[in-house]
């Protein structure tokens, strides 16, 4: 154990935003007693959270979450993200030959996090920020396979060809794959890269033209997807038990 004293403000700050992240919007009352402390120490703490934009207070004096606070936990996550898969895309890119991908869910979008590109003359290329198209993707087969029923329900609406028995069959061998179907020419294969409850977090895509993405080499190039998504560090492929069941 560490012989350092914890700040005790600054760890009833933190129990602050735990307890309103999880029952926004709260009042000052409620929170007071979610986490056991003064009324009037909830209240300075709120305070403090809002004048620094990390808490927003509605007209009848409830507290949320801030966008501002949001965005920036998103946008360290997906830079943690990066990090951590980066070496596995260049693994990806090295070991096939073709342009490798980390793609992101948000907000019903999937969006491009980062790339690393073939070596080849001709080579899908892809902009890291760029919104990827997700109807018949094999990034959004790869993610629906593994979603609950309610989070799968908002994908179905972009994509109705995500039925339970194709998705049942890409949670069978690992990965997903469309050919052609997105750009034409063009093939891609995914694997989601998933936490330890099971859910996904993003996806790893393979893509390339068509010429290369035929139908003989599509089984080799979906095993090296599912054989490095399941490498990352935060995959749940070790648990022995998921809490998570997929719908389908």
């Amino acid at each position: 154990m560490s012989s350092v004293k914890e700040i005790q403000s600054v760890r009833n700050a933190c129990r602050v935003l735990e307890a309103i992240a999880q029952t926004q919007p709260v009042g000052v009352s409620d929170l007071a007693r979610a986490i056991g402390i003064d009324k009037s120490a909830a209240h300075r703490l709120a305070i403090t959270l809002h004048a620094a934009r990390w808490l927003d207070r509605t007209e009848d004096g409830r507290w949320s979450i801030a966008p501002t606070l949001i965005s920036t936990i998103r946008e360290s996550g997906t830079m943690s993200l990066v990090g951590s898969v980066h070496p596995l895309l260049e693994s990806a890119r090295d070991h096939t030959g073709e342009t490798a991908m980390l793609v992101v869910p948000e907000a019903g979008r999937l969006m491009i996090a980062d790339v690393v590109e073939s070596r080849h003359n001709l080579r899908v290329a892809a902009t890291v920020g760029a919104e990827m198209p997700a109807r018949r993707s094999s990034a959004l087969r790869a993610l629906a396979a593994h979603l609950p029923a309610d989070d799968l329900a908002t994908w179905r609406r972009i994509d109705p060809d995500l039925t339970d028995s194709a998705l049942k069959a890409i949670r069978g061998r690992g990965w997903a794959v469309s050919d052609g179907e997105v750009i034409p020419d063009t093939g891609a294969v995914g694997a989601a890269l998933r936490r330890a409850d099971g859910l996904p977090v993003a996806l790893f895509v393979l893509c390339g033209p068509s010429s290369r993405f035929n139908r003989e080499r599509l089984p080799e190039l979906g095993e090296v997807v599912a054989r490095l998504a399941a490498t990352w560090p935060g995959c749940a492929t070790s648990q022995a038990h998921s809490p998570h069941t997929p719908a389908g």
